[in-house]
């Protein structure tokens, strides 16, 4: 997974990750694992404790992105207005006025480029920090959907299977156990014949 941005919770997906991968394998199988339920517990809960954090420290990034695009706003307002200020002063009579309102609406096309352009790199800075930190947050939760589900399944397995072998163990001590007084179960046998007779 490409990291665009540092986070406390991929250092945690790291270690998940390192812990997992060191898990000793179940018994006769090549994909299940025994992991300790405290452990994993722990890493849930630092991740629980972490991810507001992220959040908000990407949505602080999201909002400082468009308080720079609003102030590049303001200072092409403010550069334009002072641009038609200045154009003011320069008019004065007739050839000198026609002069003056050439070189004033050149001045003020120029200022109108140069605000648009401050107002399009702010623009483009502030979709590509919050499209960066929309796909970051993506990517966590995907992930952590992905980890938690596997989790969920490795333990339902392991709790399914150890379920299936104890049955079985109970059974055969209960056949062990009908094995030491057969005279008990011919006798049991013979009072249910009589009962249906």
């Amino acid at each position: 997974m490409e990291r665009k941005l540092d986070s406390q919770i991929f250092q945690i997906i790291d270690e998940m990750e390192d812990y997992i991968s060191n898990c000793k394998g179940v018994f006769m199988s090549s994909e299940k694992i025994q992991v300790n339920r405290e452990v994993m517990e722990e890493y849930l809960r630092d991740l629980k404790r972490k991810a507001p954090d992220e959040i908000e420290k990407y949505r602080k990034i999201i909002r400082k992105q468009e308080e720079i695009l609003n102030d590049a706003k303001s200072r092409a307002e403010q550069l334009i207005a002072q641009t038609e200020a200045q154009t003011d002063e320069m008019v004065s009579e007739n050839e000198v006025m026609r002069r003056a309102y050439a070189q004033a609406d050149e001045v003020v096309r120029m200022a109108q480029e140069q605000a648009q352009m401050l107002v399009d790199s702010a623009a483009m800075e502030a979709n590509e920090l919050r499209a960066a930190a929309s796909q970051y947050m993506e990517e966590v939760m995907i992930y952590l959907e992905n980890v938690i589900a596997a989790s969920t399944k490795a333990a339902n397995d392991q709790y399914g299977s150890l379920i299936n072998t104890l049955n079985s163990y109970a059974d055969k001590i209960k056949g062990d156990h009908k094995q030491l007084h057969p005279e008990e179960a011919g006798i049991a046998q013979e009072m249910v014949q009589e009962t249906q007779e």
